[in-house]
């Protein structure tokens, strides 16, 4: 088995990384917006990098496999946002190696608290983030555009 790496996004991985999460959003009958709601996931740079957040890419050979965002929100407080793995690559501890590095990261750096929503359909990941000692705390509609119902978890760090 080849072994992934992780590693910080650089400017020109957009067409991989809306490729990860188009699938995944396909997968599980989202809307894909370009320039709407997508449109943090076609300028990296500009929605997070530029606003002092991260982002994150897992490749495997070259190609991008899954992919990660953290935001800060103020207070030692930060928040996950797009966490997709493809799904081929699913079920091989990918997905906790790249939330672990995140956790790491949101410590590091002085964070408290992690906020992720995540829609309700992503079973999965939520019990990824159980399992790593998140707290589910509710749910909310989205605002995307299929009004999308998330479920709300707090990882304390």
């Amino acid at each position: 088995m080849t072994e992934t790496t992780i590693r910080p996004y650089q400017r020109g991985d957009e067409p991989q990384i809306c490729s990860v999460i188009h699938d995944a959003f396909d997968e599980y009958g989202f809307t894909w917006e370009s320039g709407d709601y997508n449109a943090d996931t076609e300028d990296v740079q500009a929605h997070y990098i530029d606003r002092g957040g991260w982002f994150w890419v897992m490749e495997l050979n070259g190609e991008i496999i899954g992919t990660v965002g953290l935001m800060p929100e103020g207070e030692g407080k930060c928040e996950l946002w797009r966490m997709y793995l493809r799904q081929e690559h699913r079920g091989k501890g990918y997905g906790r190696r790249i939330y672990q590095l995140v956790l790491d990261f949101a410590k590091e750096n002085g964070f408290s608290e992690m906020e992720i929503w995540s829609d309700v359909k992503l079973i999965d990941a939520h019990q990824l983030y159980r399992k790593m000692g998140a707290e589910f705390i509710g749910q909310r509609l989205c605002n995307d555009p299929d009004r999308s119902l998330e479920n709300g978890f707090v990882m304390p760090l």
